[in-house]
């Protein structure tokens, strides 16, 4: 019989954005605080000016007329405390701002990093899904089009087994590179994994995407007559258009069967070129 040992429960780790949204939690919390200290001090101030204003309510006559000798400090005391509370409640109000403010940046700088992918600066995958189940749900209320490419670097693994991973890198980087200026400011890229980038492009029919591929063509050709290296980049593409009922998965797999289509075949690798597809 198995016995299955109790596992801590997980921890967030700090910088992510669940620990900030923690932070930001605490935060309010500090809030109401304040706003309790505030009341507070406004009852006892309050009180201390009502007895100095009326104090037959709070002593007899005898003791209200002995009262009224320390009068001036009773005053002053009151009026120092307001001026001390004040400049304290400011501050931490102050702080407290700042504070949000700079957690809120934060979160924001977290989400945002945990939707990139680290190494090219374009989307990652963890983006891709949550995106694109967005956008499928809104198409299948619009009716609208839709249309992604996949690509890839033809024979990446060969690349960094003859000249190495860092240089494999520096591959990805810049294919990133080409699709951000290849696509429209309205178009998003993604790093689906390895070597493969997928290209999101909304209210974009088959046609339309394979001029956008076209033009990827160009660039590439234009990027292997410039460069004097002996890794000459190769992407192949695919085209996937979203059709109603269409899952998620469904598209990203259309494209990479067409991508899988007009990869080189081995023959053909000595002088890979960009394959778009017919």
């Amino acid at each position: 019989m198995d016995i299955q040992t109790a596992q801590p429960p997980p921890t967030t780790a700090p910088g992510t954005p669940e620990h900030i949204a923690k932070e930001l939690s605490a935060l309010d919390w500090r809030d109401l605080q304040l706003w309790c200290i505030a009341a507070a001090l406004l009852a006892v101030m309050a009180a201390g000016f009502l007895a100095l204003l009326m104090p037959q309510l709070l002593w007899d006559v005898t003791a209200s007329i002995s009262h009224q000798a320390n009068a001036p400090q009773l005053f002053f005391g009151l009026l120092a405390l307001l001026i001390l509370s004040n400049v304290y409640l400011f501050t931490q109000r102050l702080q407290l701002v700042r504070t949000r403010r700079e957690l809120v940046h934060q979160l924001q700088v977290a989400e945002r990093t945990a939707r990139t992918d680290a190494l090219t600066g374009v989307f990652n995958r963890r983006w891709l899904d949550e995106t694109l189940l967005r956008e499928i749900a809104r198409l299948e209320r619009t009716k609208g089009r839709f249309t992604i490419m996949m690509a890839d670097v033809n024979d990446f693994k060969d690349i960094n087994s003859r000249v190495g991973h860092v240089v494999g890198d520096r591959i990805l980087i810049e294919v990133a590179h080409l699709l951000q200026r290849n696509f429209r400011a309205s178009d998003s890229v993604v790093r689906y994994g390895g070597d493969e980038f997928i290209a999101l492009m909304p209210e974009t029919d088959l046609a339309q995407a394979r001029v956008a591929v076209d033009r990827l063509q160009r660039f590439v050709d234009a990027r292997n007559a410039r460069h004097d290296s002996e890794v000459t980049l190769g992407l192949s593409c695919g085209l996937g258009t979203f059709l109603p009922g269409m899952s998620m998965d469904a598209l990203i797999q259309v494209a990479d069967e067409d991508m899988f289509n007009q990869k080189p075949r081995r023959s053909d690798r000595s002088n890979p070129s960009l394959r778009a597809p017919l």
